[in-house]
């Protein structure tokens, strides 16, 4: 899955189809996603009188299927695809984790991260 919490994203099927938001949840085990104030569901509490509560309807937003929604791009302005790549010393970007470490003179200790990189946009996501 190559979305995260916190990416905007736009979703590309259903009733919100082109609308952007941020990713609030995920969850990885069944591939789905909630974000911000997008496909949202009303909910309705029963009221209990025991605690005095007082029966409401509340929206919220319902998950997403993950398929469905795609990492927004601020520069192309819609949806784009990603790959990894790893960052380096210096913040230089490298296609293989091997390289990467290399960059630092092969210290197996390096602090080598692997981040989600648009080819076509050279936005790099952390």
């Amino acid at each position: 899955m190559q979305v995260k919490k916190n990416d905007k994203v736009i979703i590309l099927t259903g009733k919100d189809r082109s609308l952007t938001g941020e990713v609030i949840a995920v969850d990885r085990k069944n591939g789905k996603v909630k974000v911000a104030r997008r496909n949202m569901m009303v909910k309705h509490r029963k009221p209990n009188p025991i605690t005095g509560e007082a029966g409401a309807r509340i929206d919220i937003e319902n998950w997403i299927d993950a398929s469905n929604v795609a990492l927004y791009s601020e520069k192309k302005g819609g949806a784009i695809r990603t790959s990894a790549r790893w960052r380096g010393k210096d913040g230089e970007l490298f296609t293989t984790k091997r390289d990467a470490v290399a960059s630092f003179g092969g210290d197996e200790g390096a602090q080598v991260k692997k981040v989600r990189y648009s080819t076509k946009t050279e936005e790099v996501f952390e």
